[in-house]
C-alpha cells in the first residue's frame, strides 16, 4: 500500500487557531483528468493522522484521494503524549459524565465574554480548519465535488457526523467506524437536508469502549428521522479489521457508481 500513496503538506499545530496537521494520500498512478472521490478522515482518540491509512490496507487506495487530519487536542496519559483527540464536544457519553479536570467546563461568563469579543468557539475553529484543508486539497488535486465522504473512527466518527449534519450540502456521505453521535450539538437540526446523505455505520460487537448497543440506538435515531443508514456489526472489538474495511470500500464504490 505504501507504493500507492504519498504524503504531502504536513503542518505543525500549536494552538486551536492554526491549521490542522494533515496527510494527503494520492494514488501512485494518479490521473489528473479523472475526478477522484475524496475521503476526509478523522482518527480515533489517542491516535493521529496516520491511523486511517496505516490500518486500512483493505481499502483500495487507487480509487480515492485521502485527506487525513490530526485532532487539535493532545492526549496525555501518565505524563506521556500518546496521540491526539478532537475535544470535549465529541467525547463519549461516559466521558462527559466524568469530566477531565484538565478540561474544565466553560461557564456562562466565559461564553458571554467570547460572544462580546466575537471569538469563535473551538468547534467552530475546527470546522473552519477542516474546510480549509479540503479547499487546499481540491486546489491541488482533481476531486469530484459531489463525492466528498467523511470517514471517522471512534471519536473521529462524532466529528464526521457533526460536519455532515451541519453542512449536508457539502458532503456525499459519512462512514462511522466504532463511533457515536455527538451529544453537544443538534445533529438533526437540518433534518430535511440531511436526508440526502448516505451513511454507513460499522461497529465491533465486542467493543468495550463504545458499546454496539449505543451504535444501534444511534442508527435507530437517524432512521427514525428518515436518514439513509446502512449498519453492519462484526465479531471484533475496537480495532479496524480487514472484513470491516473491505465492506467500507465496497460501500464507497457503490455510492460513487450509484449502485444500490
Amino acid at each position: 500500500m505504501s507504493s500507492d500513496r504519498r504524503q504531502a503538506r504536513p503542518t505543525n499545530q500549536k494552538s486551536g487557531t492554526e491549521p490542522l496537521v494533515e496527510a494527503c494520500y494520492v494514488p501512485q498512478r494518479y490521473e489528473p483528468n479523472y475526478p477522484y472521490p475524496l475521503l476526509v478522515m478523522f482518527h480515533a482518540r489517542g491516535s493521529d493522522e496516520q491511523q486511517m491509512v496505516r490500518n486500512a490496507s483493505a481499502i483500495n487506495w487507487r480509487n480515492y484521494v485521502g485527506l487525513s487530519l490530526r485532532g487539535p487536542e493532545e492526549v496525555v496519559r501518565r505524563g506521556q503524549l500518546v496521540g491526539y483527540g478532537w475535544g470535549p464536544e465529541f467525547s463519549r457519553r461516559d466521558r462527559e459524565k466524568a469530566a477531565d479536570p484538565a478540561q474544565p467546563a466553560v461557564n456562562d461568563a466565559e461564553l458571554l465574554r467570547r460572544r462580546l469579543h466575537d471569538e469563535l468557539e473551538p468547534v467552530d475553529v475546527l470546522e473552519d480548519a477542516v474546510f480549509s484543508a479540503v479547499r487546499k486539497t481540491r486546489s491541488s488535486l482533481h476531486v469530484h465535488s459531489e463525492r466528498i465522504f467523511l470517514v471517522g473512527s471512534g471519536e473521529g466518527a462524532a466529528v464526521a457526523y457533526r460536519m455532515a449534519f451541519n453542512y449536508p450540502e457539502r458532503f456525499a456521505g459519512v462512514v462511522a467506524i466504532n463511533g457515536w453521535l455527538p451529544t453537544r450539538c443538534r445533529p438533526l437540526a437540518r433534518l430535511k437536508d440531511c436526508r440526502e446523505l448516505k451513511i454507513l455505520v460499522v461497529h465491533g460487537e465486542w467493543n468495550a469502549r463504545a458499546r454496539v448497543e449505543q451504535a444501534r440506538r444511534d442508527v435507530a435515531t437517524m432512521r427514525a428521522g428518515g436518514l439513509k443508514v446502512a449498519f453492519q456489526s462484526y465479531p471484533c472489538a475496537h480495532r479496524l479489521t480487514s472484513p470491516m474495511l473491505s465492506d467500507v470500500d465496497t460501500w464507497l464504490i457503490n455510492q460513487c457508481t450509484n449502485e444500490v
